[in-house]
């Protein structure tokens, strides 16, 4: 099962692995060096309420609230890139 990131439309793959479709061959296939480990909510202060993992990202990613009522991001990505954890805290990524 592969799911999209939106809005860029990059592919995550069961293992987490990111495929880009937005550069050239061969650079748009997965390179696992760079992969989705999850997703994190965050209340209003900043601090994390909930982990999602991977499976459970790929699993239901309707049921993981991506925005707020208000529309603000609540939960952002998470991942490993080169050696670095890291979590996506631009606003308006979201997985379907």
């Amino acid at each position: 099962m592969t799911r999209t990131i939106q809005p860029n439309g990059w592919t995550i793959h069961d293992d987490g692995n990111v495929q880009r479709h937005d550069v050239p061959s061969p650079y748009d296939q997965p390179s696992g060096q760079w992969r989705i480990t999850g997703a994190v909510t965050r209340n209003n202060f900043g601090y994390i309420t909930r982990r999602y993992s991977l499976a459970e990202v790929l699993a239901d990613p309707a049921a993981i609230p991506w925005k707020s009522g208000n529309g603000k991001q609540r939960t952002f990505l998470t991942d490993y890139d080169h050696g670095t954890n890291r979590e996506w805290r631009n606003p308006g990524h979201f997985v379907r």
